[in-house]
């Protein structure tokens, strides 16, 4: 069952998780400034108010959510208790194990954000190699485990050690194609020469 609490602490997350207040993401939705405001979340006889379908609808469209993270973000259990964080230059293929997640010395901790799956880390940029959509000093959070589709925005690891950030294309058990940040093809990557493929779930700038 879901509950009141939850719904509006997934709101208030994913408009985190873009960078957004909730007011923020109400405007970029198209809705009126206070459709999320703490004020809206009980009516004048003290009962929950509930944000409606339409509403919800509206932010996921927006910000390229699908029904089925939100519901993630919405039953997720507590987030970790802190964020992996290593600058893009130190990567190696060997910071990551065979599932994705962070291992070794090298990795520093920031606080994490709320709702973020337990396999989250964060890199940041110290070069300006893939603007002008992330720049020199941004930082980026990515997950191997959270769902991905097609035009979502990953990052790429290979064996050798190679840092590629793009559109997922097609991903197939044999290989990963990604388009380019400015909408070039990219070559494909064989899935054995792979060592991290995650999905981008949120932007520091």
């Amino acid at each position: 069952m879901l509950t009141h609490s939850q719904i509006w602490t997934a709101i208030d997350t994913l408009a985190q998780r873009h960078g957004l207040t909730p007011s923020a993401l109400a405007k970029r939705a198209g809705l009126d400034a206070t459709t999320f405001n703490r004020s809206k979340r009980q009516g004048a006889d003290g009962h929950p108010r509930w944000p409606s379908t339409e509403s919800i609808a509206k932010i996921l469209a927006a910000t390229g959510v699908g029904v089925d993270e939100f519901l993630a973000i919405i039953t997720s259990e507590p987030g970790p208790s802190h964020l992996p964080f290593q600058f893009a230059d130190h990567l190696t293929a060997d910071a990551f194990d065979d599932e994705g997640r962070p291992q070794g010395a090298g990795w520093d901790r920031i606080e994490p954000l709320q709702g973020l799956r337990g396999d989250a880390f964060a890199i940041g940029l110290a070069c300006d190699r893939f603007a002008p959509a992330y720049k020199q000093g941004d930082m980026i959070i990515a997950s191997p485990s959270a769902p991905r589709r097609r035009g979502d925005r990953v990052l790429l690891l290979a064996t050798d050690g190679s840092l590629m950030i793009g559109e997922l294309g097609l991903e197939t058990a044999m290989q990963v194609r990604l388009r380019g940040l400015s909408g070039e093809e990219l070559p494909a990557h064989k899935t054995k020469d792979i060592r991290l493929l995650a999905r981008i779930l949120w932007l520091s700038q």
